[in-house]
């Protein structure tokens, strides 16, 4: 018997069930001092940021696989370099900059990202 059961009655547990009100939901209002009937019955609110998952139950990100964008600046020597090695590399600045960014997760303690995802 969990945290909850201990506190709760079964058939109050029943009505917050009935009531969409996860076991959690109850027992963290309850645990803040809520009147049991209201924290059985006032239904739990509606999360905002609900994420969409795909098929293996990942996240799927809002933007359509892309992350933020990001902004950064160096110094005018480091500047110079990187239009040197933007140039060589015949990608555009953008192109370039995520791949090495990509590479460097890859090569990096991240294990969950070293898979491209866009590759699955």
């Amino acid at each position: 018997m969990g945290k909850v059961g201990k506190i709760v009655p079964p058939e109050k547990m029943a009505i917050a069930e009935k009531n969409g009100i996860p076991r959690t939901t109850l027992y963290n209002r309850i645990r803040t001092g809520w009147d049991i009937e209201e924290a059985i019955t006032k239904p739990p609110r509606q999360r905002s940021n609900i994420r969409e998952r795909n098929e293996e139950g990942s996240f799927v990100a809002a933007d359509g696989g892309k992350g933020k964008k990001r902004s950064f600046a160096l110094n005018s020597e480091w500047d110079k370099v990187l239009d040197q090695e933007i140039a060589a590399s015949g990608l555009i600045q953008a192109e370039y900059l995520e791949k090495l960014v990509m590479n460097k997760l890859k090569r990096s303690k991240y294990k969950k990202l070293r898979s491209d995802p866009a590759s699955a």
